[in-house]
């Protein structure tokens, strides 16, 4: 397979993947701002402070809520937005088009063309609700029409492969935001009532409130690492997308000794087997070393299979 063929398809997993998981920290945002208290519109700077796409310190008193909803959703020179995300992924199906067929370009166009219609006041109210809503059911179809009608040859694997990287690391921006210092939950203590609202919210934008429920019953701090960090069976965890990763990476003849496999094996090491300790503090280093070995793994994919990198790529 040619280089840039593996290159399109990659990025497109990972650009769908990105703008589902901006869409669940929107969500995440929406569901944090309906708490009382002194944070305000503060709370709606969470997706581009998980994103990398604003600087820690920035998320002041002066953030507004258009803006920051704005930047996430239509931005298109912020790579971790839907928008730039959507169009991404759009170019890269047009651009394999002799791999990648109709069905999955044609929904990648609509919601193209849907967020480019839209402007900031469309957003206000519950003009978001609707367009996350939205973005996720787009990016269920993409599996599911990529899932039956791909075959499963290097094309496959190389979708798969972007598609689990970025699933995983959005995975632990997503557990991070409960351990972020902007924000009142950690100022106010890990067992405080507004400590166990974000996770019931993050839990809910994660899409893993019910099987948390079913496993651990109301979910703690330990619950929710295990569920969105290590378990398994749970196809949102980052586990269990690294553990896909690796396995796509075996069918592309990716030998384990390797960097971009050692890169990925210790990625999901640290996942399984590092402590994410009791503080906000440690937590929020935990899983900043932890996206840091992802963003190793996606590199050394890169440096393994690709001539030249992407440059629509997110803030480290």
């Amino acid at each position: 397979m040619l280089c840039r063929t593996a290159s399109d398809l990659f990025w497109m997993g990972r650009a769908v993947e990105r703008a589902e998981a901006m869409a669940r920290l929107l969500d995440l945002a929406r569901r944090l701002a309906a708490l009382p208290g002194r944070d305000g519109d503060r709370v709606w700077a969470l997706p581009l402070l998980a994103t990398g796409a604003i600087p820690p310190g920035v998320a002041g008193d002066d953030t507004r809520q258009d803006e920051m909803v704005r930047r996430s959703v239509l931005d298109a020179h912020n790579p971790s937005s839907v928008l730039a995300c959507v169009q991404l992924a759009r170019d890269a199906a047009r651009n394999q088009r002799s791999v990648v067929p109709a069905e999955v370009v044609a929904p990648l166009q609509t919601l193209l063309a849907r967020l480019r219609g839209l402007d900031a006041q469309q957003l206000a109210g519950g003009g978001l609700a609707q367009v996350v809503a939205a973005i996720m059911r787009f990016a269920d179809r993409f599996r599911g029409v990529t899932f039956a009608t791909l075959s499963r040859d290097e094309a496959w694997h190389f979708l798969r492969l972007g598609s689990f990287i970025e699933r995983a690391d959005g995975a632990l921006r997503l557990w991070a935001t409960q351990a972020d210092p902007e924000f009142t939950p950690p100022r106010d203590g890990p067992e405080s009532p507004r400590a166990a609202f974000h996770r019931v919210a993050l839990l809910e934008a994660a899409s893993a409130l019910m099987p948390l429920r079913r496993l651990h019953g109301e979910p703690d701090r330990v619950g929710v690492a295990d569920m969105l960090l290590r378990r398994g069976d749970f196809p949102r965890s980052a586990a269990y997308c690294l553990g896909e990763a690796q396995q796509a990476l075996a069918a592309l003849r990716v030998a384990p000794h390797e960097p971009a496999a050692r890169q990925i094996g210790r990625a999901l090491a640290g996942v399984n087997f590092a402590e994410p300790g009791q503080q906000v503090d440690a937590m929020f280093a935990f899983g900043a070393a932890r996206q840091a070995e992802i963003a190793a793994a996606a590199a050394a994919v890169e440096r393994r299979f690709f001539v030249a990198r992407m440059p629509l790529r997110r803030a480290a």
